[in-house]
């Protein structure tokens, strides 16, 4: 006996407590967690094309009179160049005089492929164009999106592909003809990533 009260009350002491705590719980009623922010009587509902990821990420926008959701697809085709294998694409969504909650997709960047550098040539199928969207604070803050798969195929006869991932930064009226490519990890002819100050 009092080898048995050495060694505690074993399993099936164990879930009886728990057991007890279980009905002290339900008796108490505890209330359970509700969303107080989700306004789920006048919400906005904007589809993009099915398996592109459509939502991925989002960012909320204004310029002016204008608001826009601006959505990432990392998977989507482009419309302007169908050649290239799902980059990926941001679509813009007007919030407010749009009545059919239509997106329309921007093209960053040159449909047929930018240079890149000396030592460059770039691979953009499947790159993720829009896994990231970030949208600088304050009224008309421009917007960067990423697509961290852009490969450098420069080296490809070495059996070599360079992942360093490319940016583009647009200004604050999404005019995409002014947007810029940023590819952080290549500088000419190196390929020394450089942490930005």
């Amino acid at each position: 006996m009092a080898g048995e009260a050495r060694r505690g009350p074993g399993p099936r002491g164990g879930a009886v407590r728990e057991l007890l705590l279980l009905l002290l719980l339900l008796c108490l009623r505890v209330p359970s967690g509700r969303p107080y922010n989700v306004d789920t009587e006048s919400a906005l509902l904007y589809r993009g094309p099915p398996n592109t990821l459509f939502g991925y990420s989002l960012v909320l926008h204004g310029h002016g009179a204008n608001r826009w959701l601006v959505v990432g697809a990392p998977t989507a085709r482009w419309l302007a160049n169908a050649s290239v294998v799902n980059p990926g694409a941001i679509y813009r969504c007007r919030i407010g005089g749009n009545p059919g909650l239509t997106c329309e997709q921007l093209q960053l960047g040159s449909p047929n492929g930018e240079p890149c550098g000396k030592t460059c040539l770039e691979e953009r199928d499947n790159q993720w164009l829009g896994v990231t969207l970030s949208r600088q604070p304050g009224e008309n803050g421009s917007i960067v999106t990423c697509g961290h798969r852009w490969k450098n195929i420069f080296y490809i006869k070495n059996e070599n592909k360079l992942p360093m991932g490319v940016c583009y930064g647009m200004p604050s009226d999404l005019r995409t003809e002014l947007s810029k490519r940023i590819a952080p990890c290549y500088q000419g002819s190196s390929s020394i990533c450089r942490a930005s100050t």
